[in-house]
């Protein structure tokens, strides 16, 4: 053994047991490595082209070549990049591991054939004057930067590499506390994301969060106009992430064939989605959780059941689904307003009036995002992935509860206290408690100054 490194145990029962040599100067394997390697074990993904970013040690590289990727590893540190080579060749994976000396910043090439990059992401906050200053080269390793982060300066290299249409990205983030790389800066630049392992270590709480771009990066069907998005979307195949949009939709209908009312510039959009990723959840709460996600990605309220509304109440949208014994799809169709509208005496809200400089695609970009990371499946399968779809619609439902609401029933005045699986309301008043399934005979009371 070297006087400058010592030797550590990376093991993963019944999975991998390597014991690396590792300089004193190089990142070890921790309790971080072990989440993000969990996360990599999980993945059902067609192996193929690698990028870990930061190898350190070797650790996460020698894993993905003993699961059978063809790996590219990377670090700006030499010692690092010294002991993932070593101990790749120790382990007998010289052949599928090549490593570099570089990183994010440093003019680093992406392969095309990428189809998964890891990144156990620095997550320290960045040092400020008068801090104890680290090496420059266990800076690489701990300390994260200002301005988005590390990981804002992947996505922005990712943004301007031709990378795979199917690649999915892997990071380690530190959320609390909170440190300057945050995954809300994947979503909002159109990536579907999605939360796949995470741990509390002593006062900090890390997540490994998976990106795709949507529908394999795929364009939806745009046509220029139609009589309804959902009567189009019935033409598309059922495979894959399939999407209508629409510029014009002269009979667009809501909820129980009510005519909807468009106009130019509108976000009008249809979503088929196979049943067989929504097949545990009813559609009555289905349809409230795709409102929660819609509702979240425009940072506006989800009311009872399908509609999208303002901080104020006004209407901004509705969303309907459709489908049939027959079929093995669901089509979920989204329409939101652009601009302020005054129907049957009623003023609506619009999108714009919170997004002033989007249009419409960049609001179908949002939403495509957030559905995507709910309901599609790219190429992969998260093992824990069992999202609470009842909980995650109350919390919506009940941020616009939460402003003073009442629901008015044949003039009998209820609170809302909670939410069923099948997408009922549980009410109560003085009296009783009881649920609510209809629109029927209800209206619903606002406290505006609340």
């Amino acid at each position: 053994m070297h006087e400058y490194s010592k030797y550590i145990l990376f093991e993963i029962d019944n999975i991998c047991s390597f014991n690396l040599e590792i300089p004193y100067t190089v990142y070890s394997p921790q309790e971080d490595t072990f989440l993000l390697a969990e996360a990599i074990i999980n993945l059902n993904m067609v192996k193929g082209r690698s990028l870990e970013i930061g190898s350190g040690s070797g650790a996460v590289s020698l894993l993905l070549a003993h699961l059978g990727w063809n790996v590219l590893s990377c670090d700006i540190n030499p010692y690092a990049v010294a002991a993932t080579r070593a101990n790749a060749k120790r382990y007998g994976f010289s052949e599928t591991i090549k490593t570099i000396e570089n990183g994010v910043g440093e003019d680093l090439v992406i392969d095309p054939n990428i189809s998964l990059i890891v990144w156990n992401l620095p997550y320290l906050n960045p040092l400020k004057d008068g801090d104890e200053q680290l090496e420059y080269i266990e800076d690489a390793a701990y300390i994260d930067t200002n301005n988005g982060g590390w990981s804002e300066k992947l996505l922005k290299e990712l943004e301007h590499s031709q990378i795979s249409d199917d690649c999915v990205v892997l990071l380690l983030f530190r959320t609390y506390p909170k440190s300057p790389s945050s995954p809300v800066t994947w979503k909002n630049r159109g990536w579907a994301s999605r939360l796949v392992n995470r741990k509390v270590i002593a006062d900090e709480k890390l997540e490994v969060y998976a990106f795709w771009k949507p529908g394999n990066n795929k364009s939806p069907l745009i046509i220029e106009k139609c009589d309804s998005t959902m009567d189009e979307a019935k033409k598309l195949s059922g495979i894959g992430w399939n999407r209508i949009l629409t510029n014009n939709q002269n009979k667009g209908r809501g909820r129980r064939s009510s005519k909807w009312v468009s106009g130019t510039g509108d976000m009008l959009a249809t979503w088929v989605i196979p049943k067989s990723s929504v097949q545990d959840i009813s559609i009555g709460l289905l349809q409230i959780e795709i409102g929660s996600l819609v509702a979240d990605a425009l940072n506006v309220n989800l009311k009872w059941p399908n509609d999208i509304v303002s901080i104020d109440f006004r209407k901004m949208g509705g969303i309907i689904i459709e489908s049939s014994d027959a079929e093995d799809v669901i089509r979920v169709g989204i329409g939101l307003n652009k601009d302020i509208k005054l129907i049957d005496g009623q003023r609506t809200s619009g999108w714009s009036e919170i997004f002033e400089d989007a249009n419409h695609l960049k609001i179908f970009e949002n939403i495509d995002a957030a559905l995507s990371s709910r309901f599609e499946f790219p190429n992969l399968q998260m093992l824990e992935f069992n999202p609470n779809s009842l909980i995650n619609s109350w919390n919506s439902l009940s941020r616009y509860l939460s402003r003073g609401v009442i629901l008015n029933n044949n003039q009998i005045k209820y609170r809302v206290v909670g939410l069923k699986e099948n997408g009922f309301l549980e009410i109560l008043n003085s009296h009783k408690m009881c649920l609510n399934d209809s629109l029927d005979n209800i209206n619903w009371e606002y406290d505006i100054n609340n």
